[in-house]
C-alpha cells in the first residue's frame, strides 16, 4: 500500500489500531511513562510539535506515511525503531526487506531531523523509537484523528534484519486464513486483526495490488468489486494507478 494525506479514517479505528501497538510495547517495557523526559530533556514536547508541524505543512503525505511505518515496526517484534536502522554491506536491515521497500521517504525524513534537534537540546537522551511513536500520535491528531497518550521510555533495538520479517507482516496477496493465522501469531483475535489492518485506511493502494483478484474472488461485495474495476480499468494486474481507500 502506498499512503497520502487524506484525513477520512474513522478516529474509533485509530484509537483501535493505535492502542494494540502501544498495548503490545507497554508489555515488553514495564518502566515507560509519560513524563519519561520531563527532566533529561524538558524541551521534548515542543521540538517534536515544531518538527512534525513543518514537515506535515511541507509534504502532506507524510502522516499516512507515519502511520505506517510505525505498523510495520511494531506488529513483527514490538515497537523498538529495529526499522529504522540502515543496512549496511553485512546485513540487510528491515527497512530493506521486500515488504518494506514501497514505505516512503518522508516520515523516515521526519524521524532523523527530530533526532536531530533533540540531540542537539538533549544528547544521547531521546530514542528513535519513542520519536516513531509520538510523531504518529501526532500526525493523526493532525488529520482529525484522536488524541492519545503515548508512554515513554522506549529503548532502541540495535538489531534489524530482513530475513527476520518473513512471516510476520501482511501481504495483499494473502488468503484470509493466512491473515488470521499471522496476526494470532502475535496473540491477536480475528477483531483486531481487522483494527490493525485500519492502520493503512489513511491513503491509497495501487491497483496492481489487487486487481488480479477481482474477478476471481467471490469474497468482494458485487459493488464494492464494480468500483474496483472502474478504477482500474486499462490498467490490468500490474497497473499503476491508485484507488482511493475511504
Amino acid at each position: 500500500m502506498a499512503p497520502s494525506s487524506l484525513p477520512q479514517t474513522p478516529p474509533s479505528a485509530v484509537v483501535i489500531v493505535l492502542f494494540l501497538l502501544f498495548s503490545t510495547a507497554l508489555l515488553c517495557e514495564s518502566r515507560l511513562s509519560l513524563d519519561y523526559y520531563s527532566k533529561t530533556c524538558p524541551s521534548f514536547t515542543k521540538i517534536m510539535q515544531d518538527t512534525i508541524t513543518n514537515k506535515q505543512i511541507t509534504s502532506p503525505t507524510t502522516a499516512a506515511g507515519a502511520l505506517r511505518l510505525f505498523f510495520h515496526d511494531c506488529l513483527p517484534n514490538g515497537c523498538d525503531g529495529s526499522i529504522l536502522i540502515s543496512s549496511t554491506a553485512f546485513n540487510k536491515a528491515e527497512r530493506d526487506a521486500d515488504i518494506n521497500l514501497s514505505l516512503p521517504g518522508d516520515p523516515f525524513d521526519l524521524i532523523v531531523r527530530a533526532k536531530t534537534a533533540l540531540e542537539l537540546a538533549c544528547p544521547n537522551t531521546v530514542s528513535c523509537s519513542d520519536i516513531l511513536a509520538v510523531a504518529t500520535r501526532d500526525l493523526v491528531t493532525m488529520l482529525g484523528g484522536p488524541y492519545y497518550n503515548v508512554y515513554l521510555g522506549r529503548k532502541d533495538s540495535r538489531v534489524s534484519s530482513a530475513s527476520s520479517l518473513e512471516g510476520k507482516l501482511p501481504k495483499p496477496t494473502m488468503s484470509m486464513s493466512q491473515l488470521i493465522n499471522l496476526f494470532s501469531s502475535s496473540g491477536f483475535t480475528v477483531q483486531e486483526m481487522v483494527a490493525l489492518s485500519g492502520a493503512h485506511t489513511i491513503g491509497f493502494s495501487h491497483c496492481k495490488e489487487f486487481s488480479s483478484n477481482i474477478s476471481n474472488d467471490t469474497h468482494y461485495n458485487p459493488r464494492f468489486a464494480q468500483a474496483l474495476k472502474q478504477a482500474c480499468s486499462g490498467f490490468g494486474a500490474f497497473g499503476i494507478r491508485s484507488w482511493i481507500v475511504w
